[in-house]
């Protein structure tokens, strides 16, 4: 929150025991290239380390070129492209910890 309004968001889902999931990272407009989007992201890695998990995943649709940014100059690393729930998606991964990319984490 940004004094009442939710400026931005974010959440972990579990895959499996080593593999955790991005969901939901949202910065309003209002509110973007304010360092928020990296600020959720890393806090969120953080968490994943701390509960064990190996490696994170997300995917973000085609158009979300910003989104891309901000993934990528995260470490993720692209891993493929397909569609989900009718959108344009890329995959990425980003092993934690020291883990090698091997393609799924």
């Amino acid at each position: 929150h940004i004094g009442p309004q939710l400026a931005a968001m974010g959440g972990l889902q579990p895959v499996d025991d080593e593999i955790a999931e991005l969901k939901r990272i949202r910065v309003d407009p209002a509110f973007q290239r304010r360092g928020l989007g990296r600020r959720i992201v890393s806090e969120l890695e953080s968490r994943a380390v701390a509960l064990g998990f190996k490696c994170i995943v997300l995917e973000t649709t085609t158009i979300q070129v910003g989104a891309q940014r901000l993934y990528e100059t995260a470490g993720y690393i692209r891993r493929g492209k397909g569609r989900l729930h009718g959108y344009a998606v890329i995959f990425y991964e980003k092993p934690l910890s020291g883990q090698d990319a091997l393609g799924f984490c």
